[in-house]
């Protein structure tokens, strides 16, 4: 795994072409080895294994509980015992088991997401897990390159609709259904053991996908850092299981002139320093950690080239 030092590029254009090895203050505050807390991939990783964990626990309590169900109803109704949680118990683990099930997904998945920002802004990491991200499964799978079946979308979909709806609230009846009907699709959804038992595995592939990303000798990872003019920044990568990714922040001597295509950026790579970068450029995915036009924070995705 190589990884470059920070590394100051002033923009030509403005301030003349020079090179130094020292970094900002700013560089301390992007995602790197020595991240902490949300910025640390292991730390996703362990959440999700507590989720995993503690939904097929769950699963295994409620599979007990249900087959000894009509035996506890039978004592009930002898009045041997007086217990009032038994029926909800029924219906509430396996909505349970499939709730922690997705947020396992998800965590698997940010842990991912952490390692394909390396060097990227945390403030850019923050705001995507949150609002560009959040809990969309398929699109967060796609972005840790993670190759999804059509079997593999419906059962993310699915996960991510046990998040948002099936496995929080009660049923929304759409219009021309009963709630009975309603009722009777949600369980069947939720009570399937074939059901869980996909996903589970779908879920710990992921979690070895995302545990090989820049893991592996085979396809070692390569990471970048410069720094532009102070203030803005390019961090790259290459390898780890990962298509090669440029992500950019534009400085504010170049954002008042309108130079913030991908374009203005590249301009500024002369040199063997950047004969790597450039190698990349066309292939890789780009996205610039941007401005929106009312003035707010925005991840923009500037180029996804197709795979292959």
């Amino acid at each position: 795994m190589a990884e470059h030092q920070a590394i100051r590029l002033d923009c030509p254009r403005r301030t003349g072409s020079s090179l130094s090895e020292q970094g900002t203050v700013q560089d301390r505050h992007r995602l790197s080895h020595r991240s902490e807390a949300q910025f640390d991939p292991a730390n996703w990783t362990k959440e999700g294994d507590g989720l995993m964990a503690s939904s097929r626990k769950m699963r295994a309590v409620w599979a007990e509980h249900r087959a000894n169900f009509a035996d506890t109803i039978a004592q009930h109704m002898t009045g041997s015992t007086r217990r009032s949680d038994d029926w909800p118990l029924l219906t509430g683990l396996p909505r349970a088991s499939m709730l922690l099930l997705g947020y396992a997904a998800e965590m698997y998945l940010k842990a991912g997401i952490a390692k394909a920002y390396r060097n990227c802004a945390t403030s850019m990491f923050e705001r995507d897990i949150k609002h560009r991200f959040g809990h969309k499964l398929v699109e967060m799978a796609q972005e840790v390159a993670f190759r999804l079946t059509a079997d593999d979308r419906q059962g993310l979909d699915g996960l991510k609709d046990m998040v948002l709806v099936d496995a929080r609230y009660p049923v929304f009846v759409p219009d021309g259904a009963t709630y009975a009907t309603t009722v009777n699709a949600q369980t069947s959804r939720i009570w399937s053991q074939d059901g869980y038992d996909t996903r589970v595995a779908l879920v710990g592939r992921i979690c070895d996908h995302v545990a090989l990303i820049d893991a592996d000798s085979s396809d070692a990872a390569s990471f970048g850092s410069f720094t532009l003019d102070g203030d803005g920044y390019l961090a790259f990568r290459t390898g780890g299981h990962l298509p090669p990714r440029i992500t950019y922040r534009v400085s504010s001597d170049m954002r008042p002139a309108g130079e913030t295509a991908p374009a203005d950026v590249r301009a500024l790579l002369n040199g063997a320093r950047f004969r790597e970068v450039q190698r990349y450029w066309d292939r890789a995915w780009i996205y610039e950690d941007g401005i929106s036009a009312t003035g707010r924070p925005k991840t923009y995705r500037r180029q996804r080239p197709s795979p292959g």
